[in-house]
């Protein structure tokens, strides 16, 4: 028997998507997998788990600090994402240290404001209206 016949086909279809998504999907995913991390501490926070709380942090930090990395830092909105995205961390620290909660709710907007603008732009592209617009100057 092979590895693949033995393997879990959700782990697999995870996978392959994962290596042949396009990059703008990868965002998609990094900001979805992040809001999802957030809110699985809020609920492990709610249900006294420390240390699932940590775990959910430390995953949410994890992914933006990919994002961070994903930055080409000679395109100008990157600088801002930087500091958007340095922020959101300092939020999960400052959140781990004084269970406050609260503050993660504006960072789970942002997040989700963030993905659903990356969601936007992969419309535009995949039904040409971009290039269209852009080909107009239009901006």
């Amino acid at each position: 028997m092979t590895f693949y016949a033995t393997a879990n086909p959700q782990n697999q279809y995870k996978q392959d998507y994962v290596t042949t998504a396009s990059p703008v999907d990868l965002v998609i995913m990094l900001y979805e997998g992040c809001i999802k991390q957030l809110k699985l501490a809020k609920i492990h926070m709610e249900s006294k788990e420390p240390a699932r709380v940590s775990e959910c942090f430390e995953k949410a930090e994890e992914i933006l600090l990919e994002l961070v990395r994903s930055l080409n830092l000679s395109i100008p909105i990157s600088e801002n994402l930087l500091e958007l995205y340095q922020f959101m961390v300092d939020e999960i620290v400052q959140t781990g240290l004084t269970n406050d909660m609260e503050r993660i709710e504006p960072v789970i907007e942002m997040l989700t404001s963030l993905s659903e603008a990356w969601s936007e732009v992969k419309t535009q592209v995949e039904s040409g209206m971009y290039m269209q617009e852009n080909e107009q100057g239009v901006e």
